[in-house]
Order: structure tokens, then sequence, then C-alpha cells
């Protein structure tokens, strides 16, 4: 029993070993390259004790040859090459070390088992020989010319790339007229031909207005090869906004608003209300005006941001709900109009104003935020009673409709035409209004 465990419950039962890929099947020749070799049937053997009848796993005797492809030599003798530090991983694993030196040319693989199985992958590798070609390096962020604000976090992302060779160092400086920063060393992989590299600075005060900061990255290869790319990105000192006009605007969005301060650049300076992005209307590099974007009702933080850079006014913007009327009462008048009227809503101020059918509510009163009243004007057919603030604006689609009813007979009334737009004294015999004592 011992025997056939041995020999795998005979050798009817063995799994035969099969190679189907090396990796990397491409490289040069100046160092060693860690492989690995894909396949199946790679299975350990076993050492039996019959003294105990303890078994433990022998996972050595595995070799692993690069043999120089048919006609590679003219007939010659084939070079061969044995993989270096050869280890079973797994059963579709082995680990090993291509060696270095290994003359240019293409190259099969032969894996022979501990049970004298063998397996050929035909071209399994080439080498290319000396490593002649520097790696690739380029700048993903920033780009060249971008502008940049003292005090911004400023994120540089730097690509390099060895092809089938492989990267030993990636390097990235930093240079201002003012002095340099810490260069950064990026880590690596070990072995790797690629490598992406990201490091957050914060970007300098620029010395005078001409000052750039100068960021170069140096790459090296396996070979000894390097190569080098930068960019150079303009400073500017980081935005100072100082006020703003108006203070307040329209929950609805659209309100011109100004603000004030210093080293606000032209086209490159944003302005945000609560991290939304206003529209820029206008630019100098001492006022910007912007559209105010929409808000929910209450204060919101304005920043300033140039190049990354961002500084927030000390006072707050106040968005203002627009007025709303939902209700009148009573909801209809003769033509004639100087029906007092309740007008019933949301956000009523002293500022609020109500029309009707766009004539204005006369001797109006406000009685809280809710409600307002006043003498409609003349009128006929029916109108839409609405509210509006000179600030918070008017909500568009919103409204109550009134109805101005007709004399018995049908006829339109004794509605004069200059009642279209009426006044306090052209209405009210004392040309005031009811109790108020005067116009």
């Amino acid at each position: 029993m011992l025997l056939g465990a041995a020999a795998g419950c005979g050798v009817g039962a063995e799994t035969p070993v099969v190679v189907r890929q090396l990796s990397p099947a491409v490289g040069y020749n100046d160092v060693p390259l860690a492989a690995t070799i894909a396949g199946t049937g790679f299975r350990p053997t076993y050492h039996f004790d019959t003294g105990p009848g303890s078994t433990h796993l022998n996972v050595g005797g595995y070799t692993a040859d690069l043999t120089a492809t048919a006609g590679a030599s003219a007939g010659g003798p084939r070079a061969t090459f044995p993989l270096e530090a050869l280890a079973w991983e797994s059963i579709g694993v082995l680990g090993g070390t291509i060696p270095a030196d290994i003359p240019a040319g293409r190259y099969d693989l032969v894996v022979s088992d501990p049970r004298g199985q063998q397996s050929l992958l035909p071209a399994a590798f080439t080498s290319l020989g000396v490593d002649t070609t520097p790696p690739a390096v380029a700048f993903t962020s920033p780009l060249d010319g971008a502008v940049v604000g003292a005090g911004a976090a400023l994120g540089v992302v730097v690509t390099a790339d060895d092809g089938y060779g492989r990267l030993d160092g990636l390097r990235v400086s930093f240079a201002t007229d003012a002095g340099g920063l810490p260069p950064y060393d990026c880590p690596l992989v070990p072995g790797a031909a690629q490598a992406s590299c990201a490091v957050t600075v914060t970007v300098p005060t620029p010395a005078d207005d001409t000052d750039k900061l100068v960021i170069a990255a140096q790459a090296s290869g396996s070979g000894g090869l390097t190569q080098a790319a930068q960019v150079a990105v303009q400073l500017v000192p980081a935005p100072i906004p100082i006020g703003i006009s108006p203070g307040a605007g329209s929950t609805l969005g659209g309100t011109l608003v100004t603000i004030s301060g210093t080293y606000l650049v032209p086209q490159m300076t944003t302005v945000a209300f609560d991290g939304e992005a206003a529209t820029v209307y206008d630019a100098t590099p001492t006022a910007i005006t912007v559209l105010a974007p929409p808000h929910p009702p209450g204060a919101a933080t304005v920043t300033v941001t140039t190049g990354g850079a961002t500084a927030a006014l000390t006072g707050p913007f106040t968005y203002l709900a627009p007025p709303v009327a939902r209700e009148v009462s009573p909801a209809s008048a003769p033509a004639s109009g100087l029906r007092l009227v309740a007008v019933v809503g949301d956000n009523f101020t002293y500022s609020t104003g109500i029309t009707v059918g766009g004539n204005p509510l006369l001797c109006p009163v406000l009685v809280n935020s809710n409600r307002i009243e006043g003498y409609v004007p003349p009128g006929m057919d029916t109108e839409l009673i609405t509210a509006y603030d000179p600030v918070a604006g008017e909500q568009p689609g919103a409204g109550v409709p009134f109805v101005y009813l007709a004399p018995p007979d049908g006829s339109a009334g004794t509605v004069t035409t200059d009642a279209a737009t009426p006044d306090t004294a052209s209405v009210f015999d004392d040309g005031g209004c009811p109790g108020g004592g005067g116009p």
C-alpha cells in the first residue's frame, strides 16, 4: 500500500506535467528576472517513514531549462540556461529566476518533475540582450503652464514605463526662484516595468510676478539608462476676497453678485456658494461678478479659488426664498375694485409686493409672514394674484386667481382707462388709505 501511494496509485493515475506559460516571456539580460511557470501536474513527491508510519512532502526535484530554439546555433550545440532558485509553489505554479547574461534570441522551456516527466514549451522566452532603450517618463498632472495659487495642495502624477526592462528608480524634484522643495522618491514594485507615482505638495508663495514652480521627474531603468521630463506652472498669490454686494439674493439663483478683493486672476478665478460653482459674468484683478447658483434659504459661505488656492469671505451670503401667494379671501370683487382682501401665502416681509393682474394691491398691510391685507384695484375678468420681492424675486408659476364680477347687465362696468395702473389718490376720495390718515 505504501508503494502504491508513492507511485500515485498506479502509473495510470499519474497526471503528466504540462507547461503552459513562462512569465515574463520577453526581457533584457542586464539583470536576473523573477519568473513564474504556469501549468498543470506540478505534483510533489512524498517520503514515507515505515517505522512510525509518517509521511512528509518533498517539493524538490524540479528543474527548468531555457534552451536556444532549434537552428539558433547553426547546427552546433544548443545553449542551455537553467532557471535559478526553482521552487514548487502549487499544483499549477513553479517560481524561479531567469539568470542574467542570456544571449539575445528565442528559447524553449523544458520542465522536468521529480518522477522524470518532462514538458516542452516552444519559444517560451525571448532575450532582447542588453537594454539600450531608456524608460519613458511623463506627467499626467499638472499641465505645463497651469496657474497654481500659493498654499494650494497640488497633486503631481508621474508615469514611467521601461517596456520589457525593469524600473530601478523614479524621483520627482521641485524648484522655484525662491528655492526648492524636498524631492520625492516614488515607491516601486520590485521588478516592475511600469509605475504611476502620485505626490501632493503645498504650493509655495511666489518670489515675484514671474516666479514658476518647475517640477522634474527622472526615471532609471535596469540597464542604467535614465530619462527625464518636466513641467513648469505659474505661481500666483492666494486670492484675498474682501467684500460682497449685494449680500443677499434669491434661492432661485441668478442674482448678480460682485466680490471685491485682491489677486483675483481673470479667467483663472472661480467662485462658489457652499461649494456650488457660480457662473462668472465678469472679472478683473480686484473684482469678480458672478450669477449666484440656486440654494436653500439661509446663509451660504462664499469662497474664491485661484489655481487651487481657496479663501472664504468673512461674512456669509444670505439666500431668501421668494414669497408665494396661495389663497385670497374674498376671491372676487366688482370690476370697480376697492374691496378689502386678505392674501395668504409664505415668506411675506415688509418688502413683499402683491399684484393683481400685474397691478399693485392698494394700501397693503403686512399682518405677518403669511398674511398681507389690502384693496384690489379695478379690473376685469379673472386675474392672477402674485407675490414678489425685490431681492428674493418671484416664484415662477405661483399665484392664485381672483375674479372680477361683471355688472348684472353684462357690461364691463365703469372702469376707466387709467384704472389699469391705479394709485391711491385716484380711487379713494380722500386721497389716502382707509384708516391710514394719508397717502
